[in-house]
């Protein structure tokens, strides 16, 4: 008998000692507390840089037969880009030519602010992505995926107005004229 009270009294020890171990509480965060978004900005390596630069290429190949113009990295790359879509030069369901169309759109925006933006590896819980950042930043634009998200839902893009909206979200860190002059654009207008 007095066996096998010690057996249910070890036993009931044992069920007492589980029930507090770290294996069996949790560390649930208030219903109301989100935890940040884990994000890395990356410099390009030597793949992104080549992938942009094939991505590019394909584009200026584009422009050239279909248009008659190279890529000029200045706004008159906007409006080659606009023929293209105007003229359905590229199907919705392309993406990677619309995406590669996305990369000539950062490469202008970059052009017109290099001493403000730069291409960078951004990833997070979503993925990896290049994206076009303000340097020593972690605000960063997406131009890749600016015109072909809107082509492949159908709607028609306004490429000079997806430029300047992409622009003007980042107003605050881009560098400014003096005397409350505006942006200051390095690209002529």
């Amino acid at each position: 008998m007095k066996a096998i009270f010690l057996f249910c009294a070890s036993l009931m020890a044992m069920n007492i000692a589980i029930a507090q171990t770290s294996l069996n509480t949790t560390n649930a965060k208030p219903a109301n507390e989100i935890s940040p978004p884990k994000t890395q900005i990356e410099d390009l390596d030597w793949i992104d840089k080549k992938h942009m630069e094939d991505e590019a290429l394909k584009i200026d190949t584009l422009f050239q037969s279909k248009l008659g113009v190279g890529i000029r990295r200045d706004l008159t790359d906007l409006n080659s880009l606009q023929r293209l879509i105007d003229n359905k030069l590229v199907e919705p369901d392309d993406y990677k030519t619309l995406q590669a169309m996305g990369i000539v759109l950062g490469n202008v925006m970059q052009a017109d602010f290099s001493s403000a933006l730069e291409w960078k590896v951004y990833s997070d819980e979503l993925g990896r992505s290049r994206a076009l950042c303000i340097r020593n930043s972690a605000n960063c634009l997406f131009p890749i995926t600016m015109l072909e998200r809107r082509v492949e839902s159908g709607i028609h893009p306004d490429v000079k107005k997806i430029y300047h909206e992409a622009i003007l979200s980042m107003e605050e860190h881009l560098p400014r004229l003096p005397y409350g002059g505006g942006i200051m654009y390095r690209l002529p207008r």
